[in-house]
C-alpha cells in the first residue's frame, strides 16, 4: 500500500502559472493547481485544507483516510476493505495517527537531545581529565627532581668537607716539619702524592654514590613516564568513544528532524525511524572511566626512602606488570644457581648449589660478567647476604660441626672486596650438627638475623 503528499510549496503547478493564491491539490491531476489553471483543464476531485493530502496509488487516486496500527501502514477504504478486512487489524483515522507517531518520536528526539548533552558533559570531564592528570604528574615530576637535586648537592657538599679535612691534615704535617728541610721536602712529597690518591678516592667514591643516586632517577622518571603513557592511551581510547557516540548521536537527532519535518515522512518511516532510534539511544556511555582514570592518577605518589637516602624510593599507587627484559646465562662458571641476595642495584649474589662446588660468584647484571668471591663447601657455605650502611656486606651461613650455646661462625662481616671483618655470634637454637643462619639490614642499618 502506497500513499503521496502534495508539494511542500503553495505554487501553481500549472503551466506558465506560478500563482501562490489559493493553490489546492486535485487528486485524479495528482498536482497543485490555481482556481484559473484547474478550471481551464476541468479538474475534478480538489483536496481540502486542514489535513494531510493523501491519495492512494493502487485505488487510482482514492483519498487515504485510515491508518492500519497492525500493519504500520497508511490505507484508503478500499484498501481497508479488502487486505485490511481481517479481524487482527486495528484501525485509526489518518490524523489520530499522525498526532500518535508525532508525540512518540517527539519523546524519542527529547530522548536523544539529552544524551548529546551527556555526550558534551563527558567530553568535557575528558579534557579535564587530561589537564588535571598531566598537572599532577608533573608536579610528581617536580618533586622528584627536587629531592634528586637535593640529594646531589648534599653528596656535593658531603665530599667538598672530606676534601676540607684532608687539606687540612696534610697541611698541619707539613707545618711539623718545617724547621728540617730536607726530611719535610721528603715528607711533603710523600704527603702530596697521599692526598691525590684521598682526594681521587674520595671523588671516586662520590661518584659511585653520585651513579646510584642518577640511576634511581632514572628508574623512577621511567616509572612515571610509563604512567603518563598508559595514561594517554586509556584517555586517547575514551575520546574516541565519544565522538563516536556524539556524531552517532548528532546523526540520530538529524534523522529525527528529517522525519518530523513532514506528515508524509511520519506516516511513511515514523516506525522504523523509531525502532532503529530506540536501539541506538540504548546503548551505554563510558561514564565511570573518566573518573576511574583521574582517581588513578591522583593516587599516584612519591614514596621517599629511609635516613639519608631519600631519593632511594619508589613511585607508588600504581599497579603495572612484570615483563622479561633479559636472560642472563652463568652455566659456564655456576652449574646449579640459587639467588643468595644483591649489594646494589646492578650487582646480585649466587650461590653453586651443586654438591661438592658451594661456591659464591657476584653476577655484575649490566655486564653479564661473574666472578668467585668465596669458596664454599658441603661443611660451610653463604645461604644469604644484605649489604649494610657503610657499604660492608653482612652473610649468613650454613655451617656443619656447630657445638655450645652460640652460633660462631654463621654470620661474618666482610668489606667490598670481600676480605672478612668481623664474625657476629647469636645465641643457638638447635641440637643439630649443622646450623644455619639467615640475614637481613632493616632502614637503620641494623642487621636482622635468625639462626636454624
Amino acid at each position: 500500500m502506497a500513499a503521496n503528499f502534495s508539494s511542500a510549496e503553495n505554487i501553481c503547478e500549472g503551466e506558465n502559472c506560478q500563482s501562490i493564491t489559493d493553490v489546492r491539490y486535485y487528486v485524479k491531476e495528482k498536482k497543485k493547481l490555481c482556481d484559473d489553471c484547474a478550471s481551464k483543464e476541468e479538474c475534478i476531485g480538489k483536496a481540502g485544507k486542514g489535513r494531510p493530502n493523501l491519495y492512494c496509488e493502487k485505488h487510482d487516486g482514492e483519498e487515504i483516510k485510515l491508518y492500519c496500527k497492525t500493519h504500520n501502514v497508511a490505507v484508503c477504504q478500499l484498501c481497508a476493505m479488502i487486505d485490511h478486512r481481517d479481524m487482527s487489524c486495528v484501525r485509526q483515522e489518518i490524523e489520530g495517527a499522525i498526532v500518535d507517531s508525532r508525540a512518540k518520536l517527539d519523546i524519542l528526539k527529547e530522548k536523544a537531545k539529552d544524551k548529546l548533552e551527556l555526550c558534551r558533559v563527558i567530553g568535557d570531564q575528558i579534557h579535564q581529565c587530561r589537564k588535571d592528570t598531566d598537572t599532577h604528574l608533573q608536579t610528581l615530576k617536580d618533586e622528584v627532581d627536587s629531592v634528586i637535586n637535593e640529594a646531589i648537592q648534599t653528596d656535593k657538599d658531603t665530599e667538598k668537607e672530606d676534601a676540607a679535612k684532608i687539606n687540612q691534615e696534610i697541611n698541619e704535617k707539613n707545618q711539623k716539619l718545617q724547621d728540617e728541610i730536607k726530611q719535610i721536602n721528603e715528607k711533603m712529597q710523600k704527603n702530596d702524592e697521599e692526598r691525590e690518591k684521598r682526594l681521587e678516592l674520595n671523588h671516586t667514591d662520590a661518584e659511585k654514590r653520585r651513579e646510584l643516586i642518577d640511576n634511581k632517577q632514572y628508574v623512577l622518571q621511567t616509572d612515571i613516564q610509563n604512567i603518563a603513557k598508559e595514561k594517554e592511551r586509556k584517555i586517547g581510547q575514551l575520546e574516541k568513544s565519544w565522538q563516536d557516540n556524539t556524531k552517532t548521536t548528532e546523526t540520530t537527532i538529524q534523522t529525527l528532524d528529517t522525519v518530523l519535518k513532514d506528515d508524509s515522512n511520519v506516516v511513511k518511516d515514523g516506525h522504523h525511524v523509531k525502532t532503529s532510534v530506540s536501539d541506538e539511544l540504548k546503548k551505554p556511555l563510558n561514564e565511570g572511566e573518566v573518573k576511574q582514570i583521574t582517581d588513578t592518577i591522583s593516587g599516584v605518589r612519591f614514596v621517599k626512602g629511609a635516613g639519608r637516602e631519600k631519593y632511594d624510593g619508589r613511585i607508588d599507587g600504581y599497579d603495572g606488570e612484570w615483563k622479561l627484559i633479559d636472560l642472563i646465562n652463568v652455566s659456564d662458571k655456576i652449574t646449579v644457581p640459587a639467588f643468595v641476595g644483591y649489594i646494589d642495584e646492578c650487582n646480585v649474589i649466587i650461590r653453586d648449589t651443586l654438591n661438592g662446588s658451594r661456591h659464591t660468584y657476584m653476577l655484575d647484571m649490566n655486564t653479564k660478567d661473574s666472578h668467585r668471591v668465596m669458596t664454599g663447601s658441603d661443611a660451610s657455605r653463604v645461604i644469604s647476604c644484605a649489604l649494610l650502611n657503610d657499604d660492608k656486606v653482612v652473610c649468613g651461613k650454613y655451617s656443619k660441626g656447630c657445638t655450645g650455646d652460640s652460633l660462631t661462625g654463621c654470620i661474618s662481616v666482610y668489606d667490598r672486596q670481600w676480605e672478612r671483618i668481623n664474625d657476629v655470634t647469636i645465641p643457638r637454637n638447635t641440637t643439630a650438627d649443622g646450623a644455619a643462619a639467615d640475614v637481613a639490614v632493616d632502614q637503620d642499618g641494623m642487621i636482622i638475623a635468625g639462626g636454624w
